[in-house]
This record gives C-alpha cells, structure tokens and sequence, in this order.
C-alpha cells in the first residue's frame, strides 16, 4: 500500500501534463503564466524533500505519511475546485508540499521494513514499477477525463487514493516508535535548506527557456544560501542534515548516480517526443501513445530488477542498465530527418527504457546502503532531491545545446536542422551513463557500516 502512495503522486503528475491546455483555456490563464501550473508544484516539492525526509526520521515516517497524505489531499481538493489561476497556482504548490512529506516518508517505510539485500532490492523493483504504472495511467486517464469528463476530476480523483492509502496505512503499518530525543529541532538549518534548494529549483526550471538574469541571480542566490547552510549545521548539536552521511561513499557516489539517471531519462523521453512530431510528422496523441508500451516495458522490467540484482550482484545490473541506456540515445541520435518514428524512435526508446526500468531501483539501493535505519528518511530525501534536480538541470543544460544547434543550421523551420539539434542532444547526454558506469566502478565493494546517529557535542556557544 506504501507503492500506492508513489503511484498516486506519478499520476498526479501525468495527468496534469495532459490537461494543461484544457485547464487553461477553462480558467483564462496567460500563456506567460501557464508555467505555474507545474511550477508551483515542482518548487515546493524540490524545496521541501529533504527537510521533509529528515522530519520523518525526527517525527516517525507513519505520522510523516499521514501528515502529508491529508496535505496533499487539501491540495487536490483545491486544484479541484479552483476558480482562477492563482488559486490553482496556490493548491499545486500545496499538493507539492505533501507530496515532500510523502514520498521519502514511504520510502523510508519500505527500506526500514527489508533488511539490506534481495528482500530490499525486490521491494524497490516493486517501488520503481508502480512510479512507471502511474506514468502510463496517468497518461491515458488525463485525456479520458479531460475529454470525457471535466479536468477538474484529475485532481479530484487523488481525494479517494488518498483516503485509501490512509486506511491502509492505519491498519498495516505499525505505529511509530519514540526515538531517542535529539534536542531542539535545527530550524535555523531547515529553513536555509529550503529556501537554497527553492532558489536553486527556481533557476534550473527556467534556464531551459534561457540563461537570463533571473536564473543567475536565483541560482547564485541558492548557492550562497547553501553555504550558509552548511556552516549552520556544522556548529549545531543537532543538525537537520547530519553531513557525516556523505562518508558513506554509497550514499554520496549514490546520489550522483540517480541524479546523472534521472536527467538522462528526462532529456531522452523529452527530445524523443519531440523529434516524433517536430522532425517525423507524428501527432501529439500519436506520440503519447507511443510511450505506453515503452512506459509498459519499464513496468515489466523494474519488477524483475530485485531478482537481478539477487543473482548478479548491483554493480553488474547497474553498468548493464548504463550501457542499454547508451546504446538507446545512439539509436535515436542515428533517426534520419525523414524516417519513421516506429522504425526509427520506439526502438530506441525501448532499449532505453529497459536500461532504465533495470536501473531504477539498484541506483536507490545504492544510495541507501549502510545507512542506519533512524536515518533512512534524511537518505530517501537526498535520493528523490538528486533525481528531481537531474531533470531539471540535466533537461535545461541539453535544450540549450540543442536549440543553438538547431538555430545554426537553419531554424526549427527545417525537419533537417530540428534532427541535427536533437541529435547533438543525445549524443552530449551519453555523458551520463558514463558518469554513471564511473560512479559504480568507484563504489567500495563492501557496504559502510551505518554512520552513527548521536551527533558530536557542538562547540561552545553554537547556535540553533
């Protein structure tokens, strides 16, 4: 029932991007403004995952979970009733808000609940089949609600999951027990920390329309935030992010990991989208239900990724799953301006997509080995923040190179031109299943043993 939960949140997502031109036409929302929509979710959501995950090891991942679950419901239901814009734009970044309390609280449930080896790996093979199920879900149930129905249901439709995740979590997962007490709450730490990756998620979102000021401004200001950050906590007694953590090579080398896996994924479905329609012809419903089987093919191979993790060991299935995914962005690179996006792109996005449905769940393995169970909300935060900044900045980094590639070779006017940009494209991003088959040969060949929790005295003086 936990998987549910992240099932719940994937769809969410994936309706939404089916709707958006419904939605808004429906609430007379500028074309300028539109960005908000997914904006204001994915800000608070980015912001929020590490506190978030930190507090359900402070608070209990049960309480974290229902907490969220009623958070992100109130959201839901204000998108779903929504009267204008900003009240849309008001409910997305609440449902962002629960869905940060949510996810690493839940992951942190189903890794606390398996022992490190085969039982852990098979239940994030579940966790990473259920995320790709909801994708194609939400694909198909956005149009059919949105044409059939209204779009306001896509968002109302989360009011019962959410209900039933709640029921069964009240009846299968054990209260939380009472940790040791840790002191007063770091706040100073937390609210530095949000704020920094707020900024920073604000710059990468929008330097995929350009490097302009705002993005340098915002991204400078998260960094400078950052820092103060990481002074703040460490003089604490009892920091929100205990920086010992990143000793563990597992979970620093890790978190590289699902951030160089998450952006490929992002750039290579994106680009491979638009390659379909803009250079090959392809209709957007065309292109969209091109990616169910390849989305399918995720789902059947993620499930099987626990079992082959078991028999060959994650460093085998990890460098397997980095070569197919090189070998699918060369595929769609070789696509001729003229060809056929069957014989042409779904290739190519298969091989991808088995590279990463197999690479899923070992890569999060990997960023919670050796971590000790009073911290395995901090290390789920850390993972779902790596993965969400992977697309983001990956995916703006990319269409940059892509569209001054496409600009020097004539404009998007020409397929000829549009097929150089997002070739370039592909080929740059081979760049991260190399990053990402580098980071596993590094890793050490023995688990670390969980770090410590009882942070060190603080000095004298140190402040909250």
């Amino acid at each position: 029932m936990l998987c549910l939960a992240q099932f719940m949140l994937i769809l969410d997502v994936a309706v939404v991007a089916v709707a958006m031109p419904t939605v808004q036409g429906d609430l007379g929302i500028a074309p300028g403004d539109l960005m908000w929509i997914g904006t204001a979710y994915s800000l608070t959501f980015g912001g929020f995952l590490v506190v978030a995950g930190r507090l359900a090891d402070l608070l209990g991942a049960r309480r974290m979970v229902l907490i969220g679950l009623a958070v992100f419901a109130l959201g839901s239901l204000g998108c779903g009733v929504a009267v204008n814009g900003w009240t849309l734009f008001v409910s997305r970044a609440l449902q962002g808000i629960g869905a940060a309390m949510i996810s690493p609280a839940a992951l942190s449930l189903v890794m606390t609940s398996f022992g490190e080896g085969a039982g852990r790996a098979k239940a994030l093979g579940m966790w990473g089949a259920v995320s790709a199920g909801g994708g194609v879900v939400g694909q198909l149930l956005g149009g059919v609600l949105t044409d059939l129905a209204s779009w306001r249901l896509i968002f109302l439709i989360n009011l019962p999951f959410a209900a039933l995740v709640v029921f069964a979590v009240l009846r299968q997962v054990a209260a939380d027990r009472p940790g040791k007490s840790q002191g007063r709450t770091d706040l100073t730490g937390a609210g530095l920390l949000t704020g920094g990756m707020v900024l920073l998620v604000a710059a990468a979102g929008q330097a995929a329309n350009g490097f302009g000021p705002f993005v340098a401004v915002s991204a400078l200001a998260g960094l400078a935030v950052l820092v103060a950050f990481l002074l703040v906590e460490r003089r604490v007694a009892n920091p929100i992010v205990p920086l010992g953590l990143f000793s563990n090579r597992h979970v620093s080398l890790g978190n590289v990991i699902c951030f160089a896996s998450a952006g490929a994924t992002m750039g290579t479905v994106f680009f491979a989208a638009l390659v379909m329609q803009q250079v090959l012809g392809a209709s957007a419903l065309v292109a969209g239900l091109s990616f169910a089987p390849v989305s399918a093919v995720i789902t059947i191979v993620a499930l099987k990724s626990g079992a082959a993790v078991a028999r060959f060991g994650v460093k085998a299935v990890l460098l397997v799953s980095a070569a197919l995914n090189a070998l699918g962005m060369i595929l769609l690179a070789s696509a001729p301006a003229d060809g056929s996006f069957l014989l042409n792109v779904v290739p190519g996005l298969v091989v991808f997509g088995i590279g990463g449905g197999l690479g899923f769940a070992p890569a999060m393995f990997v960023a919670t080995t050796g971590v000790a169970n009073e911290q395995q909300g901090l290390a789920s935060g850390l993972l779902s923040t790596a993965q969400q900044m992977g697309g983001v900045v990956v995916l703006a980094v990319l269409n940059l190179i892509v569209v001054r590639v496409i600009v020097a070779n004539g404009g998007p006017e020409s397929a000829e031109a549009a097929m150089a940009g997002y070739r370039t494209g592909f080929l740059s991003a081979l760049v991260l299943p190399a990053l990402v088959a580098i980071c596993v040969l590094a890793l050490p060949r023995q688990p670390a043993p969980p770090a410590p929790v009882s942070p060190a005295p603080a000095p004298a003086g140190s402040a909250d």
